[in-house]
């Protein structure tokens, strides 16, 4: 659609507005529709929201607007949706079984690393985690040592690194 048509179709919505004068600089962008509701977005939507049979609120959070803090305080929702409650039920499971499996939680639990706001998404080694990460690092450095040097025969490879237990994890 043109910019100027969507300016006076928006024009309820301030914050449409102020991305369509401030970030749109083309003369014409994308919109979708569902029903009544136009959305300013790269899309896609769901074409008719009657085919979604089963939702869920995974997520939500305050924000502020474009992530200034002087700015507006909006409400952020995330959710997931399935055309029927079956498919909901499966990806539930999936995501409980997810959670058991989470390296966060099981290196946490076996006090392998933690991890702290001083540098989120970044973990710290324990002493056992260090450890495990040092035998690793020097497992990686003497497989670098011999795929470099060609010397080796196929045979003491597979011996080697079965006894290591990286066999499976190489083919």
């Amino acid at each position: 659609m043109k910019k100027e048509d969507l300016l006076e179709t928006f024009k309820y919505n301030p914050f449409e507005v102020r991305i369509l004068k401030e970030k749109i600089d083309t003369s014409t962008t994308t919109v979708y529709r569902c029903g009544r509701l136009i959305d300013l977005c790269r899309g896609p939507h769901v074409r008719q929201t009657g085919k979604i049979r089963a939702l869920k609120v995974t997520k939500n959070s305050s924000t502020y607007w474009e992530g200034k803090t002087d700015a507006e305080t909006l409400q952020r929702v995330y959710g997931i949706s399935f055309p029927d409650n079956k498919q909901l039920k499966e990806w539930e499971k999936f995501q409980e079984e997810a959670a058991k499996r989470d390296q966060r939680k099981i290196g946490r639990e076996q006090e392998l690393l933690f991890f702290h706001e001083l540098s989120p998404g970044f973990c710290f080694f324990q002493p056992r985690g260090a450890h495990i990460y040092n035998a690793l690092v020097d497992l990686k450095k003497l497989q670098e040592t011999w795929f470099s040097r060609g010397g080796v025969s196929q045979h003491l490879q597979r011996q080697t690194m079965a006894k290591f237990g990286t066999l499976g994890s190489l083919r």
